[in-house]
């Protein structure tokens, strides 16, 4: 009877002890945390609204781009402008237009059907382009902000590089064009030399030029 007593209290003591053990492998199967973690989730890290945004941003003159609604050229140039409607008979636009001018000098022509801007252009000394040039700089400083950046523009029908024409913007869509003589009525440079002023600046889709 006192052997039969005794081998019960080792089978109990047994039992707790393994009990106490843990996971019959050894193994503990509880997470592994790492030194100084937390139960939160990391957070998904979110890039800055500001990242890229010079990189990606559209060639303007005035302030305004190509591309803009109207509602942006009236909050930057305002609403006091005279408007014009041309019709795009010869396909050039790709759409009638609207032409904006204002008295300070910058003339916006906006498309009728996409509401967008599709030209700016400027004879006032108020309006800069991204590279600080302005009407009455000299073909010299036209030279040193865009010739080492930018490509000359080359004409499709001459194969002959356009003085003045700088591809700029996304895939070379884009066009500024510096007039230095505007009395020829044609915005094809000739005799240009470092002195000669800038007159008219035009920023355009290169695609409207044949």
């Amino acid at each position: 009877m006192m052997k039969k007593s005794v081998l019960i209290f080792l089978l109990a003591v047994l039992l707790i002890i393994s009990g106490c053990a843990g996971q019959p492998d050894g193994k503990d199967k509880s997470p592994v945390t790492s030194p100084g973690a937390t139960d939160t989730p990391a957070e998904t890290a979110t890039p800055s609204p500001e990242t890229g945004d010079e990189d990606t941003a559209a060639p303007s003159l005035g302030g305004i781009s190509l591309g803009d609604s109207i509602d942006k050229v009236t909050d930057v140039l305002g609403d006091d402008y005279e408007e014009t409607e041309e019709s795009d008979s010869a396909g050039i636009m790709g759409e009638d237009v609207s032409v904006l001018t204002y008295e300070s000098g910058i003339v916006v022509t906006v498309g009728k059907t996409s509401k967008k801007v599709l030209r700016i252009s400027t004879t006032s000394e108020d309006f800069k382009t991204d590279e600080g040039i302005k009407v009455g700089d000299t073909a010299k400083a036209v030279s040193e902000a865009y010739a080492s950046g930018y490509e000359k523009a080359v004409s499709r029908q001459t194969e002959e590089v356009l003085e003045g024409w700088y591809l700029i913007g996304d895939g070379e869509e884009a066009v500024i064009i510096f007039d230095f003589d505007k009395t020829d009525d044609t915005m094809v440079n000739e005799n240009v030399t470092p002195d000669t002023k800038v007159e008219e600046i035009t920023l355009a889709y290169w695609k409207h030029f044949d």
